[in-house]
């Protein structure tokens, strides 16, 4: 019996020294000394959304390593995503113009204009928390302006207008239960104005899309 108690601790022992601190077992090139494979890092795949804003910045001056605020505004979606470079940060609903559907003519249409903008400038304002005030009309603008009055769908005496930006609202109300009421301004509820404001600067971009 003595004798095989000690054989069962010999194998035991053995095992040990085998399957832990022992050599036994271990291929020679698993030494510590081996080098490291070299690390290849993933590739992040951008979004058809990043990529097009990728773009717009290289196109307006901005370099790899810059990181503006971009501002992209999806009409029928009834959303704003707000983007540091290419990175989302978040998405807010808003609402429009009275006729959310249609691209900005002229003054007295209540279309909410589509294409890229810049920040003119922000200030706190009386009945909206905050105004973003756009640079509607731009070169862009006044083209299609043109081409609308050559082509007789505009009147002689239309006006292009002015003063679309970003702002916020009288009654979160309206803004909760999607009610289009601004004359081309995108709204956004008070709450969530102040959390965009001190992202926006003159290096923002504001794309607004009709999809």
């Amino acid at each position: 019996m003595r004798n095989l108690v000690w054989a069962l601790l010999l194998l035991f022992i053995g095992a040990v020294l085998t399957g832990c601190g022992g050599r036994a077992g271990i291929p020679p090139e698993a030494g510590l000394d081996q080098p490291l494979p070299a690390y290849e890092p993933k590739e992040t795949k951008l979004t058809p959304e990043q990529r097009d804003i990728e773009q717009l910045l290289s196109k307006n001056g901005y370099s790899n390593g810059s990181k503006p605020t971009v501002v992209v505004v999806h009409k029928l979606a009834r959303k704003l995503t707000i983007y540091q470079g290419v990175t989302p940060l978040k998405t807010y609903k808003i609402v429009l113009g009275r006729d959310p559907y249609n691209d900005k003519t002229r003054q007295g249409d209540t279309c909410t204009p589509e294409g890229v903008y810049r920040v003119v400038c922000k200030y706190p304002h009386q009945k909206w928390t905050y105004f973003i005030l756009l640079d509607y009309p731009n070169t862009q603008n006044w083209l299609k302006f043109g081409r609308a009055k050559k082509a007789g769908r505009l009147p002689d005496d239309a006006d292009i207008g002015g003063a679309i930006g970003i702002h916020g609202t009288e009654d979160d109300g309206k803004n909760l239960a999607g009610v289009n009421w601004t004359r081309g301004c995108v709204s956004l509820t008070n709450r969530d104005l102040e959390e965009i404001y001190p992202l926006v600067n003159d290096k923002t971009l504001v794309v607004i899309k009709k999809d």
